[in-house]
């Protein structure tokens, strides 16, 4: 399977800015990449009126819109919880990493970004699987044995990602 590594925060932590730069600094390193980011809230990508909206209207279980170049599954709106295995499995293999946005509790190594004017616990205090974290400046003083990364650090923490998923 390919290698997973999980970028995890409270909302406003800054997770999706920083898995942006770590998307980015793996393509200059021709690393193929892939992200899957969860989210808390129902979303519509399909527009009414839209074949591929109309496929599901009618029952339609899965629906893969594609040209030459690009494609696009949507499903349905499915009656038991998806996981993330599942998805993962849709993914093509041609990707060497795989970075997750969101999904707390997955067993899967992470990083947690903090932000100190967020006021919520730290994640990493209640589960093994945070490997780092990474702070803004008023987070600086955090004492913990994980290693620690400036928010701004993207090539540092894109290192200990790969050095990590190499260990796997």
């Amino acid at each position: 399977m390919n290698k997973v590594f999980g970028i995890v925060g409270w909302s406003g932590s800054g997770k999706t800015h920083l898995i942006c730069r770590l998307i980015k600094a793996l393509k200059k390193r021709n690393i193929t990449c892939a992200s899957v980011k969860h989210s808390h809230h129902n979303f519509e990508i399909d527009k009414e009126g839209k074949d591929s909206f109309n496929h599901l209207k009618s029952g339609s279980n899965e629906v893969v819109i594609f040209n030459e170049n690009k494609f696009a599954i949507i499903s349905s709106f499915q009656k038991k919880k998806i996981l993330l295995d599942e998805i993962l499995q849709k993914l093509s293999k041609k990707n060497e990493i795989i970075l997750i946005e969101g999904l707390k509790n997955e067993k899967i190594p992470k990083i947690e970004v903090t932000r100190s004017s967020i006021r919520k616990p730290f994640i990493h205090l209640n589960d093994k699987y945070i490997k780092g974290v990474v702070l803004n400046d008023e987070n600086d003083m955090l004492t913990t044995k994980l290693p620690k990364f400036k928010f701004k650090d993207t090539e540092k923490i894109c290192m200990f990602i790969l050095k990590y998923l190499k260990k796997c």
